[in-house]
């Protein structure tokens, strides 16, 4: 059986700089918040009290939403480079059509 990785793991193997918030109750986010920056690595800013289990299980969430986002862009740009001409609301409207 294959281990999962633990926080610490995860978000290196993701390059993600995990930092606990230590501010004011009424300024605590209520869930771990991810800043992404513009060379691929990110910010994660975690609730004070928030248990590693839930931050782990927020930034796999993340993560996948993001490679989502950066495979949607890829065909977007392939799609275009294909010669293909439209407006990204009728290309994502005619992929996601053709998916199912």
């Amino acid at each position: 059986m294959q281990q999962l990785p633990t926080l610490a793991a995860f978000a290196a193997q993701h390059s993600i700089t995990v930092h606990v918030t230590r501010v004011a109750d009424d300024e605590q986010p209520a869930a771990t918040v991810v800043i992404w920056r513009h060379d691929g690595t990110a910010l994660a800013l975690v609730p004070e009290r928030q248990s590693p289990a839930n931050t782990l299980a927020q930034l796999r969430a993340e993560v996948a939403e993001r490679q989502e986002e950066q495979r949607l862009s890829a065909a977007f740009q392939a799609s275009v480079a294909a010669g293909h001409v439209e407006d990204v609301d009728t290309w994502f409207a005619r992929i996601t059509e053709a998916g199912r």
